[in-house]
């Protein structure tokens, strides 16, 4: 990362879940490196069933065509293997429209959606799940 320049989210790869959290605008390129980001983590983990926490409570509005970029990434996440995935959502009303906007894909059957109320259920849950080990 460059000096100076900052991105609007946060990956964290941890077992089978991958955390994100996103914080500020989404341009249109920031959007870009973002999946490429997203999708460089996950390569490794593609084989089985894998989750994602979605920590959305800080995100910003978007440009339309940054919600196009992550639609599509919801069915490239959906075709290797997205199984589970934990909501963190904000207590902004426009912003959880906005993310339901950009997920608004079909998804499989087998998919699991839950709205966590913090970290913690998150973790708890994908732990329950099986997708994160217990704590040490």
């Amino acid at each position: 990362m460059q000096r100076g320049q900052t991105k609007a989210y946060q990956l964290q790869l941890m077992d089978r879940v991958l955390w994100v959290q996103v914080f500020g605008v989404s341009s249109l390129l920031g959007t870009q490196e973002y999946i490429r980001d997203f999708r460089a983590l996950v390569t490794p983990i593609v084989a089985q069933p894998w989750a994602v926490v979605l920590d959305i409570r800080q995100w910003q509005a978007s440009p339309a065509q940054s919600l196009d970029l992550l639609k599509q990434n919801s069915v490239w996440a959906f075709a290797h293997n997205l199984h589970h995935v934990e909501l963190l959502l904000p207590a902004d009303e426009m912003l959880t429209w906005q993310y339901l906007k950009a997920t608004e894909v079909e998804k499989p059957a087998y998919l699991t959606k839950h709205i966590a109320e913090d970290e913690e259920s998150a973790r708890l849950y994908l732990q329950a799940a099986g997708y994160l080990k217990g704590a040490d």
